[in-house]
């Protein structure tokens, strides 16, 4: 590691150490391009407050760390840790790389969670107290307020290179020929009876891994893993670019909207759903086209059926930058991905997503599907239907952000003929003296069924055109004359009847019925 360079003060040359780290380094996989996200975010954290005796160099592709001889490897390596790993006056783990302040204690409770149950989930990487500390978190809705609990840490594996064999005493200052890489840097990682080896910079490379990987909560209700927590691992493309949005997502300016700076931010339904939110935030405020990070890999993890014992990886998605409906999962995140405070059964507080539908829009991005594939799961059951009407922004929002012209021609014809439809009925209850809710609400449940017992694209293009000719007593759609070839080809086509079938429940549930009231009293004044 050690290497002569040339002075910049003269033409001398002295001898430096150095740890020099390339990101096109043809050998890096993707956890290694992450660390070395995680160690550029750390110095750009220092700032003027470097390290004693260390100094930094931060390219766009390039990291170096270096000292003279004064400082030994170890006592160089103790120092950048020492710097890079913090506790809190809390004991919670603080990782400066990742810009959060000490006031955010909410997103450093869950920071700390997360990361006791993935990278430190074993007890020895983090000894603390026995006894469970308590803090209390308000919920931002309601300013309700429940009670959390932790486990408070004296250190962690991180602050000592614990299970690397890099500071071994017997090494009397040297680093080691060959260095081990344990579960606490890569979580889920490994080797056999013995660790993973690597040579020193590598092993110290991978510690700041840490630094660059979000942890989300998973409260998932679609798979049937018993996954707990999600590591988000960014395959950076920009060192510097990634550095600087590290440091904005924890930031508390109400300029840019985030949304994974608070603990209710970092409990998610699934793993594709962290991955998303996670790049959002990273991008969000970009001025250019260039992204920090090329892509991720969501990393879930939870008890799996063949080890009882500790938490492994349960689910792996790759995930790219962006996808063509991004802004439909956008709206659904902003809308609907608020989480909401519980009361667990041991009468503490417990954070569950107030919502399924962003981690399905979500999963659907990622194995890339349609955005709207299996809606029908979420509307199959009735109470689950019934529960839509709560989130009646949020969907009109998704359907606001749709770019797709066959989605968006569908969604308009259901909805023109659902307003007419719906004119009908508040006539009707007008005329009855009936309770034109109760009208609309029989109406809608009588509709959810017949999209959902339509089993074959016949069936169901045969219910629609029905319902559009009921609705306008047989005259015309304005949509149908002005998309009505789109319409038939999309139809008509048995390739489409799953979309077809989703997007007519979906259009169903984000239709905003306040709209056909005020049209039909705007008509009766």
């Amino acid at each position: 590691m050690a290497k002569i360079r040339k002075s910049k003060a003269s033409n001398e040359t002295e001898p430096r150490k150095e740890l020099f780290y390339r990101l096109t380094n043809p050998s890096y996989t993707i956890y290694h391009r992450a660390a070395l996200g995680g160690l550029a975010a750390t110095i750009r954290a220092w700032g003027n407050n470097k390290p004693e005796g260390i100094e930094v160099e931060l390219q766009s592709d390039s990291v170096r760390l270096s000292w003279g001889n004064e400082l030994t490897e170890q006592e160089a390596l103790r120092r950048i840790l020492a710097a890079s790993f913090k506790l809190t006056e809390d004991k919670l783990i603080d990782l400066p790389g990742q810009g959060i302040s000490a006031d955010q204690y909410d997103l450093l409770l869950a920071v700390h969670t997360g990361i006791s149950g993935t990278f430190l989930q074993h007890n020895k990487m983090r000894p603390g107290e026995k006894e469970p500390r308590r803090i209390e978190l308000k919920s931002p809705d309601d300013d309700t307020s429940e009670i959390f609990t932790y486990k408070a840490i004296n250190s962690y594996a991180h602050q000592k290179a614990q299970g690397t064999g890099l500071l071994e005493e017997k090494l009397k200052g040297r680093l080691p020929a060959i260095a081990s890489i344990p579960q606490s840097v890569i979580p889920g990682a490994t080797g056999g009876a013995e660790n993973l080896q690597a040579s020193p910079d590598e092993s110290i490379l991978l510690m700041f891994l840490m630094v660059a990987c979000p942890v989300f909560l998973l409260r998932p209700r679609t798979y049937q893993e018993r996954a707990q927590y999600c590591v988000v691992v960014p395959d950076i493309a920009d060192l510097e670019k990634f550095a600087r949005a590290m440091q904005r997502i924890a930031a508390t300016s109400q300029s840019v909207k985030r949304f994974s700076n608070t603990y209710l931010g970092r409990v998610v339904g699934g793993a594709e759903e962290a991955a998303l939110r996670f790049l959002i935030d990273l991008h969000a405020g970009d001025v250019t086209s260039e992204r920090s990070v090329s892509g991720c890999l969501a990393v879930a993890m939870g008890k799996v059926a063949w080890d009882a014992n500790q938490i492994n990886r349960s689910v792996i998605v790759k995930l790219k930058s962006d996808y063509p409906e991004m802004d439909i999962f956008r709206a659904a995140n902003q809308h609907l991905g608020k989480s909401k405070i519980i009361k667990s059964k041991k009468g503490e507080g417990y954070a569950i997503p107030a919502s399924p539908v962003p981690e399905l829009i979500a999963a659907n991005l990622a194995a890339e599907r349609h955005w709207c594939s299996n809606f029908k799961s979420l509307v199959s059951d009735q109470k689950e239907f019934d529960r839509m009407k709560y989130w009646k922004g949020g969907l009109t929002a998704m359907k606001e952000a749709i770019k797709d012209a066959d989605d968006q021609a569908i969604i308009r014809a259901f909805h023109e003929a659902w307003r007419s439809a719906m004119r009908a009925l508040y006539d009707r209850a007008r005329r009855e003296g009936l309770d034109e809710s109760r009208l609309i609400e029989v109406e809608r449940e009588r509709m959810r069924n017949a999209i959902l017992r339509a089993k074959t694209a016949d069936a169901l293009a045969g219910w629609f055109l029905r319902f559009c000719a009921d609705a306008t007593k047989g005259a015309p759609l304005g949509a149908f004359q002005s998309d009505s070839a789109r319409l038939h080809k999309f139809i008509f086509n048995p390739r489409n009847f799953d979309r077809f079938q989703n997007l007519c429940l979906f259009a169903l549930v984000s239709y905003a019925r306040d709209d056909a009231k005020a049209n039909q009293e705007g008509e009766n004044d």
